[in-house]
C-alpha cells in the first residue's frame, strides 16, 4: 500500500536509473538505500537478479520490480535522447 503524500515525481524508466525524487514509499518495501545505490551502478555492472531486503516504509515493489525490467530491455547502453 502506497502511502499518501509520498509519490515520486519522475519516471522511474528514464535511462534506467531511479529517479531523483525515488519511487513512491510503502509501507513494506524494498530497503531504499540498496535499490538507490543498485540503480547508481552502471548497466553493465548491475546483478542479473538484485535482492533486495523488505523493510518498513520501503520502495514500492512493483515500481522498482518495473524499473529493473525496462532498464534491462534497454540494453548495457540505452540511447541517448
Amino acid at each position: 500500500m502506497v502511502e499518501d503524500g509520498l509519490r515520486g515525481s519522475g519516471s522511474p524508466t528514464d535511462a534506467g536509473r531511479a529517479p531523483r525524487s525515488g519511487f513512491d514509499v510503502a509501507r513494506r518495501g524494498y530497503d531504499r538505500a540498496q535499490v538507490d545505490e543498485y540503480f547508481a551502478l552502471p548497466a553493465q555492472r548491475r546483478p542479473d537478479r538484485p535482492q533486495f531486503d523488505l523493510v518498513r516504509r520501503g520502495y514500492d515493489r512493483r515500481q522498482v520490480d518495473e524499473a529493473i525490467t525496462l532498464a534491462r530491455a534497454a540494453g548495457p547502453h540505452p540511447p541517448t535522447p
